[in-house]
């Protein structure tokens, strides 16, 4: 055990070890000395001796009851009690209920009341007898008990009765919170995490048409695409030197895509912006029946690559 608690990093006195199943004795008690640890016990002759029955005669300890089950225990505390007359000595937590038609799973019952046991080496002072049943009984025990920092309550309840007290109280609650995150982090610093990027990567250069600078491939004239929807043609776009068109009513269309098509041709589709289709006077006429669309003005142009007989030609066009 005490290696699976150093394999994570861990000292003995930093880990509290819960043990469940009904085999909890003195022996296991013995086994588990240094530990923190939480169990069941089942030496059912501890409450035969007589400091138990006079100490079981007074008023318990604490009363809890089982947020699932509903059931109400009361708890007894032995801080240190002998497991046998030569074993070693223990803190032993009995809890008592009501016993009912149905037999207790665990425990011993004697006439009308259930008996359990919990052997624990948690100090008194640090941990309830309650906090030690809840720590073993409980769903989830360990985060619901031992994870009080994260629960939200109102302040207000037991440290003030007035809006500015409470207020005041939340600064410095706060206050603390950050300086002990800081000195945690002084105690156990850990490294920055960053998040890295991929580098961006340049868009494609886009061949507007044919007056664009070309590389080793040339190009013939574009050939604009015909419309259907009884708009303005695509030949009445003037092409710009830096790649755009110009629309006759003077407003510029954008490169927004190039596309390799059969043959080695390439198809280039031009777009205007929304902001200038809508209020412009010649949108009916520009996008015919498609005046009513919330879309802005496209225009696609295909290139066909010159092949040698062309290159004296093309190069008199360009």
């Amino acid at each position: 055990m005490k290696e699976a608690i150093q394999s994570q990093s861990l000292q003995p006195g930093q880990a509290v070890v819960r043990l469940d199943g009904h085999y909890g004795n003195g022996a296991i008690v013995a086994d588990l000395a240094g530990l923190a640890c939480v169990m069941r016990g089942k030496d059912y002759d501890l409450l035969d001796l007589e400091s138990v029955q006079t100490r079981l005669a007074q008023p318990p300890d604490q009363q809890t009851t089982h947020p699932e089950t509903g059931t109400c225990r009361a708890l007894f505390d032995f801080p240190d009690l002998a497991l046998s007359p030569t074993g070693p000595r223990a803190r032993v937590i009995v809890a008592t209920h009501q016993a009912t038609s149905t037999k207790a799973p665990v425990g011993t019952t004697h006439g009308e009341v259930v008996y359990e046991l919990f052997y624990t080496a948690l100090p008194p002072g640090a941990f309830m007898p309650a906090d030690v049943v809840a720590l073993y009984l409980h769903r989830g025990a360990f985060e619901t008990v031992l994870a009080d920092e994260d629960k939200e309550l109102d302040p207000d309840r037991w440290c003030s009765h007035t809006a500015w007290g409470q207020e005041f109280w939340l600064i410095l609650a706060q206050w603390i919170w950050n300086l002990r995150l800081e000195l945690g982090h002084t105690l156990r610093p850990t490294p920055m995490r960053a998040t890295e990027f991929a580098a961006a990567r340049s868009p494609e250069p886009v061949i507007p048409s044919s007056s664009a600078v070309q590389t080793d491939l040339s190009y013939k004239p574009p050939v604009w695409a015909v419309s259907r929807m009884g708009c303005i043609a695509g030949e009445h776009f003037t092409p710009q030197p830096d790649g755009t068109l110009y629309c006759p009513a003077g407003f510029p269309l954008y490169p927004q895509e190039r596309r390799l098509e059969r043959d080695g041709s390439v198809r280039v589709v031009y777009a205007a912006r929304l902001g200038h289709c809508r209020p412009c006077s010649m949108r009916e006429e520009c996008q015919g029946y498609g005046a009513a669309t919330k879309k802005p003005r496209r225009v696609s142009a295909v290139l066909w690559p010159l092949d040698k007989t062309e290159k004296a030609v093309a190069a008199s066009l360009l």
